[in-house]
């Protein structure tokens, strides 16, 4: 044999040896501690049945304990209780006393102090009392006897006279008859006089906490068991532990006082009592541990052989490639779990690239199908759909989802937000689609885009699909979508048209509204007025505005009535809301410059809102608010100049007198006492505008009305708004209106 073979095999053998004692051992290491655990477990388990057994045996004790403990503290209170109430029945001199009106009866007071005294003597728990007479609001404790108000117990008193319903026993309270005493805690029971109504007054008697807590420790032996009392508010009458981790093993609550007691074990193993192990347990124990050691390396011998194969054979393929044996041998499981984990890794990775390799062509074959770059492949190109497990279908419907507002909604939370909503909403998608037994490939083809494209088998209605997706977003999330719907195509390479088309619906979104479903239907429109007609109102709007006509609001609302009527885009409608501000602008920089800055400033305002607006509405409602606002302080700005009443007056005036043909400045002039050249520059500074122009506009826009009439002739309409020359007429007209008065009347009815 050739010496390097030798060596190579030499080594395998080393290595198998090697690795044999190191599997081996590790083997019966790795039984040993489940041995041990499961031996342990048996004599805790022993150990554990006992030491609850005398835990169970110490609980029911101390609960009887604990019943016979509050049992006893209930006679002796109730003793005294009872005696009180049976002095107040049949004492007469009590009764006397509380019949008083006054304290002039001395021999009586005397005679209920003595009688008191002896109560206290009969009952060594007594402490205190006294008697608090309602007559005259007479306090006598036999230490003293005075008016309430100079009593140190006072509050408690009122408070017991006034209470409906009285405890048995007070909680524990701190008492004092006079000033100069130092407050000692007690526990009282109060009786009112007579027993049955207590019209009279208030038999109070004090039980020294000091005395309750003597009885008490006296029924009891402290070393070994531990008994705490407390009052109806948690306050600890009597105390013995009150340590934070003591065992409370029996805990009851007295029916007649509303205490509560708690009573355990001080200190000690519950398990005093167990005692050793038996020499019979010991015995069978060792002899457990001995016979389970030796199962142990009889079943990891056993269990070696198979991994054995596995180890050599993993070692004569590491020498076949080169490996070391000694390495190997080493530590062969971490070689096993390095081979496995690399196998596994390798695994995972050629998954993920598969299903990354299948998203992208998914989304580029979308890609290809809605934008139509499969009509520039060439013939011999395979197809983008080819692999694709895509639905048997009758026809081909695309939508698209698209967020209203996003820049108040979706835009307002981070990136990751945004993300988890759009997987929840194309997965809401699916969802009701399949509920309906269809099929749709969904993407999001941009920030605030989801497309989808419809397998349909057949002519079915899908509008509760589009509906149900609309009420659940609106419930479930905090925006809105509105659904663009194209109409149906017959197959893959004609998805374009009716994804542009989806796409285009979602552009009258701003007159349609939001929350909605666009179709091709509702966006058709036959547009009723031309863009000039829309100019006209806009000049027509701006006037108004700056003369501070209320007129202006109604001619707002019907110029966005008839943009409404219209259905324009959203490209359109910004369109002519900035030709709408610029005229506004332009009309209004005559003005005073104080007045042209803040018009100018809140235009700009509403130029921002444009860039984000989604709705006609929001626009129009946007605007409206700005024009309202600045029309009332270009009204308040006007007013506080001197001259502004007088040049209302000429307004007034000629709105009221625009027919007669010999108005003029100097007629104006004349009439309200002013220079016609400072009446011009007034009125051209206040209104932005020249007198002749002024007095035009409010001529033909008259004229516009009286020729619509179609009542009068050409001639006599230019005579009732001012101009006696019929040829003047016309030319005015045609300056204005752009058209002929007759041109004006015939376009009109037609």
């Amino acid at each position: 044999m050739h010496p390097a073979l030798m060596r190579l095999a030499d080594g395998s053998r080393v290595g198998e040896k090697l690795m044999n004692k190191i599997w081996l051992r590790k083997m019966i290491w790795s039984y040993i501690p489940l041995f041990l655990v499961v031996f342990s477990f048996l004599v805790f388990f022993f150990l554990q049945a006992m030491v609850e057994q005398n835990r169970k045996n110490a609980k029911e004790s101390n609960e009887v304990f604990a019943a016979q403990l509050l049992q006893s503290v209930e006679v002796s209170l109730k003793t005294v209780d009872h005696m009180v109430i049976r002095e107040l029945l049949n004492n007469k001199l009590l009764a006397s006393y509380y019949e008083e009106s006054d304290s002039s009866n001395v021999v009586l007071s005397y005679e209920v102090l003595k009688r008191v005294n002896e109560l206290k003597q009969e009952v060594s728990l007594i402490d205190s009392f006294y008697l608090y007479r309602y007559s005259d609001g007479t306090i006598f404790s036999g230490s003293m006897q005075n008016k309430l108000d100079q009593f140190e117990d006072r509050e408690f008193a009122r408070s017991m006279s006034g209470m409906s319903a009285r405890p048995n026993w007070t909680n524990i309270r701190r008492y004092q008859e006079f000033s100069f005493q130092n407050p000692r805690q007690v526990i009282s029971v109060v009786h009112e006089v007579p027993v049955n109504s207590g019209t009279q007054g208030l038999f109070v008697i004090n039980i020294d906490i000091s005395s309750f807590r003597a009885m008490v420790s006296s029924l009891y032996n402290e070393s070994s068991t531990f008994v705490n009392i407390f009052d109806r508010q948690g306050n600890p009458i009597y105390a013995d532990n009150l340590q934070q981790g003591r065992k409370v093993m029996a805990s009851l609550k007295s029916s007649y006082t509303g205490w509560s007691i708690e009573s355990g074990m001080n200190s000690g193993l519950l398990a005093s009592s167990t005692s050793a192990f038996s020499s019979i347990w010991f015995a069978v124990g060792v002899l457990v541990f001995i016979s389970g050691l030796v199962l142990i390396i009889y079943i990891a011998r056993a269990n070696y052989k198979p991994l054995e194969e596995l180890v050599v054979k993993l070692n004569h393929t590491l020498f076949s490639s080169g490996g070391s044996a000694v390495s190997l041998a080493a530590d062969e499981f971490a070689f096993i779990e390095s081979a496995i984990n690399n196998f596994a890794a390798q695994s995972k990775l050629a998954e993920r690239e598969f299903s990354k390799a299948a998203v992208l062509k998914r989304k580029n074959a979308f890609t290809i199908m809605i934008y139509g770059d499969h009509e520039q492949r060439d013939a011999a190109e395979a197809s983008p759909f080819e692999g694709l497990s895509l639905p048997t279908y009758h026809a081909l419907k695309a939508f698209v989802i698209e967020v209203d507002n996003p820049e108040q909604t979706l835009f307002t939370y981070s990136g990751r937000d945004r993300s988890l909503f759009k997987f929840v909403i194309s997965s809401v998608v699916n969802e009701m689609v399949q509920q309906r037994g269809m099929t749709v490939w969904l993407e999001w083809t941009s920030s605030t885009h989801l497309t989808g494209i419809l397998f349909v088998d057949e002519q079915q209605d899908l509008t509760p699909v589009y509906e149900s997706i609309l009420d659940w977003v609106a419930k479930n999330l905090k925006f809105t979508v509105t659904i663009g719907v194209g109409r149906s195509s017959s197959s893959l390479e004609k998805v374009r048209s009716s994804y542009e088309e989806a796409c285009s619906l979602l552009h009258f979104k701003a007159v349609l509204g939001t929350n909605r479903i666009i179709r091709y239907a509702d966006a058709q429109n036959q547009p009723q007025k031309d863009v000039h007609e829309h100019l006209r109102t806009i000049h027509e709007i701006s006037t108004a505005f700056r003369l501070a006509d209320e007129g202006w609001r109604k001619l707002y609302r019907g110029f966005f009535d008839d943009i409404r009527a219209d259905k324009p885009t959203k490209a359109d409608i910004v369109k002519l809301m900035n030709y709408m501000l610029a005229h506004l602008e332009l009309h209004l920089s005559n003005s005073w410059r104080e007045e042209y800055q803040f018009i100018r400033q809140a235009l700009e305002e509403v130029r921002r809102k444009m860039e984000s607006f989604d709705t006609l509405d929001e626009m129009c409602e946007a605007l409206y608010v700005t024009l309202d606002a600045s029309g009332k302080q270009l009204q308040e700005v006007r007013e506080s100049r001197t001259h502004y009443h007088l040049l209302q007056d000429v307004k007034e005036y000629i709105e009221r007198e625009y027919a007669n043909p010999d108005l003029s400045l100097d007629y104006l002039s004349e009439k309200f006492s002013i220079s016609a050249k400072y009446l011009s520059r007034l009125f051209k500074e206040s209104f932005g505008e020249n007198f002749l122009d002024s007095l035009m506009s409010i001529r033909i826009g008259i004229a516009k009305e009286l020729l619509l009439q179609n009542q009068h002739s050409v001639q006599e309409v230019g005579e009732k708004v001012g101009y006696p020359n019929a040829a003047t007429f016309r030319r005015v007209f045609r300056k204005v209106e752009g058209v002929s008065p007759q041109d004006y009347r015939s376009r009109s009815h037609h």
